[in-house]
């Protein structure tokens, strides 16, 4: 199986973000009724989850990147994907609705987030905005995840495919 476009990702992802929106009053384990904020971790698994069902021959990386308040304390977290040369995040507008006491005057700066954001690693706004805390590598079977997070990843992403979404 031929890797797909990095265009058919983001589109792909785009769509999936769609249907995380459309779901957040649905009661899934992973996916909160004030998605996105703070859901940028288990939302990118998801879609990692998703995008390896699709594609299992892919590599993902997960992201995960600090930055301090304004305080000073290294407190604000976030997490994206890399796929290829590219950077999809798909929370990014969560920095739109959290109260700007609980951010920096860069990510407050920043705004609108769109709700996917997209742009060349290493390029795009988040690596401004966060540094690099670490990276995660995701294949096929995501033999990195514990069997009981991949049970609940599992189970919340056949709940996600399970609704009758009216967009």
């Amino acid at each position: 199986m031929t890797e797909p476009d990095i265009n058919e990702v983001v589109a792909e992802a785009k769509k999936f973000r769609l249907k995380l929106e459309l779901s957040k009053n649905a009661n899934i384990r992973f996916v909160a009724e004030d998605f996105p904020v703070m859901s940028c971790k288990l939302s990118s698994l998801l879609f990692t989850y998703h995008a390896l069902q699709k594609w299992p021959s892919i590599i993902i990386h997960g992201v995960s990147g600090r930055a301090s308040n304004h305080d000073r304390d290294d407190v604000i977290s976030h997490y994206w994907l890399e796929y290829q040369e590219i950077a999809i995040d798909l929370t990014a507008d969560q920095y739109n609705i959290i109260e700007e006491k609980y951010l920096n005057k860069q990510i407050i700066q920043s705004r609108p987030f769109k709700p996917v954001s997209t742009g060349r690693v290493g390029s795009m706004q988040n690596y401004k905005l966060f540094h690099i805390a670490y990276r995660d590598t995701y294949i096929s079977g995501l033999p990195e995840l514990a069997e009981d997070f991949l049970d609940d990843l599992y189970a919340s992403y056949e709940a996600l495919n399970g609704l009758a979404l009216r967009t």
